[in-house]
């Protein structure tokens, strides 16, 4: 009796590990490999755009960001006049079709192209706008005979978080109150921004505009929005994250307006002429896009 039992357990054993080997036997035939119709070249125009960005400091600083500029700047002086057109000479080598300058695209588009419009016939005299709108956009443009020039920003948006009384808002204290603040400061941006605040005033404009737009110092600008900017508010009213989200949000439109004036019929090649903060995300945005081939200017800035 005893081997009786021993052998119905052992049968029951096997035909339990049976119906295992069965089930997995079905999962595996289940498996399909699917084979993907459309291949890597299939989301993609006949043309391609190029697309450059120039990531500049604001020569007309409005005094809109956190670090406060200290040392002085003036693109209007002869020697900086003069190093202005190393760097227009350096930007005619990319042979940009088209022009895309930092001006709100609704309010600004026909006025400056009234202002460039006269500034081919020298009707509009701008040896006294120290704008980069002006001083690379309008000057590179004429150079290369382009007929027209684009505002490619967007207005002013509105916020879209928690609204607070902005006047008595106290970043550092509401962070210090969240026990963020460490956290938040740990990098020293403040430090970095000064540093070339200072620096830009003591070299010439090509070699400072080319350590600008080298990847690194693109990268943390970029890093700020991540490290420092978002943290504020986690978990509360998340007045950092909204803050970055609007500013993704401007920076998309600033890609679909690009996207709406470039022609895919042909190659054009586009070049932005940004402050450096906008550089990362939008090469972001381009880098993704199947439409649009992104371009490093250093290649055009630093010497080979």
């Amino acid at each position: 009796m005893k081997n009786f039992f021993k052998l119905l357990i052992c049968f029951l054993i096997l035909l339990s590990c049976g119906r295992e080997d069965k089930s997995d036997n079905d999962n595996n035939d289940q498996l399909m490999i699917i084979t993907d119709p459309f291949g890597p070249d299939d989301f993609v125009g006949d043309h391609k755009a190029k697309v450059a960005i120039l990531g500049v400091f604001h020569f007309a600083n409005p005094g809109l960001d956190e670090y406060k500029q200290e040392f002085a700047f003036d693109i209007l002086d002869k020697d900086r006049q003069d190093e202005l057109d190393d760097v227009l000479v350096a930007l005619q080598k990319y042979q940009p079709t088209k022009i895309l300058v930092e001006d709100p695209r609704i309010k600004r588009d026909s006025i400056l192209n009234i202002e460039y419009q006269n500034y081919l016939e020298d009707r509009f005299d701008i040896s006294l706008l120290r704008s980069e709108t002006y001083q690379i956009g309008f000057k590179l443009a004429k150079q290369l005979g382009h007929a027209k020039i684009y505002a490619s920003d967007t207005e002013k948006l509105k916020w879209c978080g928690t609204e607070l009384d902005w006047n008595q808002y106290d970043e550092d204290a509401y962070l210090q109150a969240q026990g963020n603040f460490d956290k938040a400061r740990r990098y020293q941006y403040i430090k970095k921004y000064r540093f070339q605040d200072s620096l830009k005033s003591v070299v010439p404009l090509i070699n400072f505009l080319s350590f600008k737009n080298t990847l690194s110092n693109r990268l943390k600008d970029h890093q700020a929005y991540l490290t420092e900017v978002s943290l504020v508010g986690a978990g509360d009213l998340y007045v950092g994250a909204d803050a970055v989200a609007r500013w993704y949000q401007r920076n998309i439109r600033i890609f679909a307006n690009t996207y709406d004036v470039t022609s895919f019929s042909k190659e054009d090649r586009i070049l932005l002429i940004y402050g450096s903060g906008h550089v990362w995300t939008l090469k972001q945005m381009f880098q993704d896009s199947p439409d649009f081939d992104y371009v490093e200017i250093n290649n055009y800035l630093v010497d080979k």
